[in-house]
């Protein structure tokens, strides 16, 4: 690209695109995002179970152990992300306190 004086040049940067949050509005959305999943998952969970439990009474025993191996695939499928992201906003949220090391003055 060349401008006016016929020289070749880099064209400018588009500075609102680098735009983040900084200090507290980051450390808190990086907090929010991880601990809003966790909690909606944990829902999901709590949900699907109380669902499966409520078919449990009405079932014969067959019924039963399909009830008891979706209660186990629901465990198996939604916990480790329910775990990953609680474990990624308590990352976030450890983040935020100075560890006692770096506290020391001087």
């Amino acid at each position: 690209m060349q401008d006016v004086a016929g020289m070749v040049g880099v064209p400018g940067r588009n500075r609102w695109m680098r735009a983040r949050p900084v200090g507290e509005r980051r450390r808190v959305a990086s907090f929010v995002a991880p601990a809003l999943a966790a909690t909606v998952a944990t829902a999901l969970i709590l949900h699907l179970l109380t669902e499966l439990a409520l078919l449990l009474p009405v079932a014969d025993a067959l019924g039963a152990v399909s009830v008891l191996v979706g209660m186990a695939a629901v465990l198996v499928t939604l916990l480790p992300f329910t775990v990953l992201w609680a474990r990624r906003a308590q990352r976030a949220w450890s983040a935020d306190w100075p560890a006692p090391e770096r506290r020391r003055l001087g």
